[in-house]
């Protein structure tokens, strides 16, 4: 009742973790599912050093105990960004200690994995056509990405480079406004034309001469900037296999099958482990962006809730007074989420890392073990001076909890994920 459990109703109780005192008496910690993912709070961001902090196993614990209280009722994108960590997430587990099933029974959870036929595993295109990840799982689906798939989104490519005077910005807007359905014109307009010269895929995009981009974007034939954004098209592609001239009949345009999973309520586990850093930051902002347009296209009429968890939330929404485009996604995603019922799962190792408009809309914040240099950082100014003991005092497998209804956290202990894990 101190906790204010009695005020929640039973529908939208989600187990959290467990209160364990010293007297050996433990009690469930309930959140209340309308502050998770919306309509009254969403977002849940969560921090803590490398290894000690258990901070992937508590997301999926706690998406898996949201998942089973909702009865399957909303749709999941997850980023997989560790080995093969969440390549498996549908296969029964192989680590759980009788003390970990004993705390999945008083917390009322199944010890089970995600339904298989829910989950869907989207892998990287390798060279070669192969999947470019540790330990595939044995059904997935191969990503990659042609020209026609994402010249709208090509500012999300090339977020990374810097565009003091705009140039950059303007070969992305041209692209994105003159599409046509055969490709792009490049050739320039002296006489007020284009002569019909198209660029539909990236090899005659990074074939095309310089001066006819220079004419047609920049209104003169000599600039300096097509051969620089040719050169960092060409790095990023080249950097991994997923940019190709025509994908195969077994691989898919990643946006546009997220939008359908959502739709049909499923589990989407993306992986980009291997992708280079140069190249991942796109990938998460194309599926940011159809995530957004599909929104606006009210595809996800009905939708219950959708959880979108990002680890190394810091490499794709930095703490900079001028986020890039892919940032101002994320920050989009956070602004809106309590609205829409879709909650921003982020997890990173330092929450002053992570721009401050993401993790300022959340309605949880779970703190695994921190050092006190991170604590003393304005990211930890609502916690007490004896919460930030508890902190740094933290074991693996315990985390501190802040909830916005609660008037100050609580330190849980939870259980390890119930799905296969490799060491």
């Amino acid at each position: 009742r101190a906790l204010g459990y009695d005020h929640i109703p039973e529908e939208r109780r989600i187990p959290a973790g467990l209160i364990k005192q010293s007297s050996g008496n433990e009690y469930v910690v309930y959140l209340d599912s309308h502050y998770i993912i919306g309509p009254e709070g969403a977002h849940v961001n969560i921090t803590g050093i490398s290894g000690l902090a258990t901070k992937t196993s508590y997301a999926m614990f706690l998406i898996n105990s949201i998942y089973q209280k909702l009865k399957g009722d909303l749709a999941v994108v997850i980023f997989n960004v560790k080995h093969s960590d969440l390549l498996h997430i549908d296969e029964e587990p192989n680590d759980l200690t009788e003390s970990d099933k004993d705390m999945y029974d008083k917390l009322n959870l199944d010890p089970k994995p995600f339904p298989s036929d829910k989950v869907a595993y989207y892998l990287p295109r390798g060279k070669g056509g192969k999947p470019d990840s540790d330990n595939p799982p044995q059904k997935y689906n191969l990503y990659a990405y042609t020209l026609r798939d994402v010249h709208e989104n090509l500012d999300l490519l090339l977020a990374d480079v810097p565009d003091q005077f705009g140039t950059i910005g303007a070969f992305t807007s041209y692209v994105r406004d003159n599409w046509t359905g055969n490709g792009i014109a490049f050739d320039g307009k002296l006489d007020g034309k284009l002569d019909g010269k198209m660029a539909s895929n990236w090899s005659q995009l990074l074939e095309m001469p310089d001066e006819a981009i220079g004419s047609a974007v920049y209104n003169t034939p000599r600039h300096q900037t097509p051969p620089r954004v040719k050169r960092e098209i060409r790095r990023r592609e080249e950097s991994a296999g997923i940019f190709v001239d025509s994908r195969g009949s077994n691989e898919v345009y990643l946006g546009e099958r997220i939008v359908k999973d959502i739709k049909e309520r499923k589990i989407s586990v993306i992986d980009i482990y291997r992708i280079h850093t140069i190249v991942q930051p796109f990938i998460v902002g194309d599926v940011m962006r159809s995530i957004e347009n599909g929104y606006r296209n009210g595809e996800f009429e009905g939708l219950k809730g959708l959880i979108i968890f990002i680890d190394e939330l810091n490499t794709f929404a930095p703490d900079s007074s001028s986020p890039n485009a892919i940032a101002e996604d994320i920050i989009e995603i956070a602004r809106k989420g309590r609205g829409r019922r879709t909650a921003l799962f982020g997890v990173q190792q330092f929450k002053s890392q992570v721009h401050p408009q993401v993790w300022g809309n959340c309605s949880l914040h779970v703190i695994g073990k921190v050092g006190s240099a991170e604590l003393s950082t304005t990211s930890y100014r609502e916690l007490s001076q004896h919460a930030k003991n508890t902190v740094m005092g933290l074991r693996q497998g315990e985390v501190l909890l802040s909830f916005s209804t609660w008037r100050s956290p609580i330190k849980v202990v939870f259980p390890k994920p119930a799905y296969k894990r490799f060491k």
